[in-house]
């Protein structure tokens, strides 16, 4: 479960657009204005160096979020807090298997709502007897 913070923020920039399976895949990145003292130990070998190089500018501290969307409509998303990088693209290369990861992870929970909103909608056009007689609840807890 994402934080409210990250789900919330709308300054996400899109550094990579694809298509998979039947979803396209936005990778983005907004800045994560954290203080630092709060996710990072003041005392770590490096910390130091973490703080001027963001200050400088030469890193910079980020959120990443990846969203699975159909026809426009985000299915399913995952989120990352407290990257530190270059840039959005620069991590995205330097850490390919927890992009993917992410991408993985927001494809699942698209598959998994795009057949829970399937139920939903036999049950409420087709009027099936079979799915007239299962309730809201039961179908969106089949499907969480």
């Amino acid at each position: 479960m994402a934080h409210t913070f990250f789900e919330n923020n709308t300054n996400y920039g899109v550094e990579q657009k694809f298509e998979r399976d039947q979803f396209t895949i936005e990778i983005a990145f907004a800045n994560d204005d954290t203080q630092l003292d709060l996710l990072f130990d003041t005392d770590m070998e490096g910390y130091d160096e973490l703080v001027e190089n963001l200050e400088s500018g030469l890193w910079q501290h980020m959120i990443c979020r990846v969203q699975a969307l159909y026809d426009g409509k985000v299915m399913g998303e995952s989120y990352l807090g407290s990257i530190v990088a270059e840039s959005g693209a620069k991590w995205i290369a330097q850490d390919p298997t927890q992009v993917e990861d992410m991408v993985d992870e927001a494809i699942s929970d698209a598959q998994q709502e795009a057949v829970r909103m399937l139920e939903v909608l036999k049950r409420d056009f087709l009027g099936m007897k079979v799915f007239k007689d299962i309730s809201q609840k039961e179908v969106d807890n089949e499907f969480k």
